[in-house]
């Protein structure tokens, strides 16, 4: 599987494939496709020139294409530094059912405990996905509680689901 730390040539390609995410699965995202507008693809670049161990973007690659994506980053207050959050998991429609979100996670997990003292990966997931939560409990994430009304979309409110792994 071709999957890699995203750099500045690829800012277009995530930019654009994260844009999909958020047009099509608005339930999953705490960004909406209209916030996700505003950036550019210069902040993509910035974004990505400013990559490290504790803060990166994954990319899935398929015929050249990125076709799925996760993001890392570190906890930035002191107290808070021992912990991690994977954010932005997503896969082409066409590319779902490959095992694609779960070699992504799993690289994550592998590029994490690299990391000095980090010993707690978090991320969120829309209640009412069983799919996603179903790759992230088979790469060890475990349910710890759940957020009611986290997201407004419209008139409709989605509880999130709070997910970690103990590294």
């Amino acid at each position: 599987m071709d999957l890699r730390v995203l750099t500045e040539a690829d800012a277009e390609q995530w930019w654009e494939l994260r844009h999909l995410a958020l047009s099509t699965e608005l339930a999953a995202f705490a960004e909406s496709a209209a916030e996700h507008e505003r950036k550019t693809v210069a902040d993509t670049r910035a974004l990505f020139r400013a990559s490290s161990p504790e803060d990166f973007v994954i990319g899935y690659f398929e015929d050249g294409r990125l076709a799925g994506t996760t993001g890392f980053y570190r906890e930035k207050h002191d107290k808070f530094r021992h912990k991690g959050v994977v954010w932005g998991v997503f896969v082409r429609k066409e590319s779902r059912g490959k095992g694609v979100a779960k070699a992504l996670l799993n690289d994550v997990i592998c590029r994490v405990r690299q990391v000095p003292g980090i010993e707690q990966v978090l991320l969120v997931v829309a209640a009412g996905q069983p799919a996603p939560k179903k790759v992230y409990t088979s790469v060890g994430f475990q349910h710890y509680g759940t957020e009611p009304k986290s997201l407004k979309v419209g008139d409709r409110y989605i509880d999130d689901e709070l997910m970690i792994l103990y590294l």
